[in-house]
């Protein structure tokens, strides 16, 4: 998969898929910005640095031991890998397009796990330094989240370091504007993104992008044309 095309996909599943995140997180994002000076809003910008390093981290040891199968079967594994990529973007596809009540259940279910988490983030408070921030952001990305998750599978089967860094940072990014803090302007924008026709036209995207992982280097053999080759080129590297 091409860096640009995990990219969108990431900054996809961010963006529509972190509606989930507000039931999961509230707790923790009304907390963390709670304590954050009033004169020094800033800051806040910390908490959101230090959740994307560590997705990333995490992301790219799941990448290195994507490796390990293309090096021990050079032959048989970037085939079967590619095939997977292509379902698992598809699986993130049907996790977007679902209506928002059912993918809060997934936050739902992990919410009492995450207010037993809350007083190991009270010794860290208050919030007085950007280092401060960056500290209590990685310790929040290191919560687990079954979103955050299918793209660490995802960072398996791209197998690319550069790929995962596009996808994973983009995908940390995407979750930002509902985790900002709490508020009308959170609510407007979840009412926003959770609309029907944004949400599937998203999952159209994940799903092509999917099935041109999986199936591109056939469909370019199969249909012999400029358009085809180019498409399948957008998602899927040459060689």
């Amino acid at each position: 998969m091409t860096p640009e095309a995990a990219l969108l996909a990431g900054l996809l599943a961010g963006l529509f898929g972190s509606t989930h995140c507000l039931a999961m997180c509230g707790g923790i994002v009304g907390m963390l910005h709670s304590q954050v000076p009033h004169d020094r809003a800033w800051l806040a910008g910390g908490f959101h640095v230090g959740r994307i390093v560590s997705y990333l981290a995490i992301g790219l040891i799941a990448t290195g031991i994507g490796l390990l199968p293309a090096t021990l079967m050079p032959d048989q594994a970037p085939v079967v890998m590619r095939v997977l990529l292509g379902l698992m973007l598809v699986m993130m596809a049907v996790y977007i397009a679902m209506p928002g009540r059912f993918r809060d259940v997934a936050g739902e279910l992990a919410a009492p796990l995450t207010r037993r988490l809350i007083p190991l983030f009270a010794r860290f408070l208050p919030v007085r330094t950007f280092d401060n921030a960056i500290g209590l952001g990685l310790l929040w990305g290191l919560l687990p989240c079954g979103l955050l998750y299918s793209v660490v599978a995802a960072a398996v089967l791209l197998a690319d370091p550069l790929a995962t860094t596009a996808m994973i940072v983009a995908f940390g990014i995407g979750t930002v504007p509902l985790l900002l803090g709490t508020g009308l302007a959170v609510l407007k924008f979840r009412s926003a993104i959770n609309r029907r026709g944004l949400r599937w036209m998203a999952a159209a995207l994940m799903v092509l992008a999917g099935v041109l992982v999986a199936l591109g280097p056939w469909l370019a053999h199969l249909v012999d044309h400029p358009w085809m080759q180019f498409v399948v080129d957008c998602v899927t590297p040459r060689g």
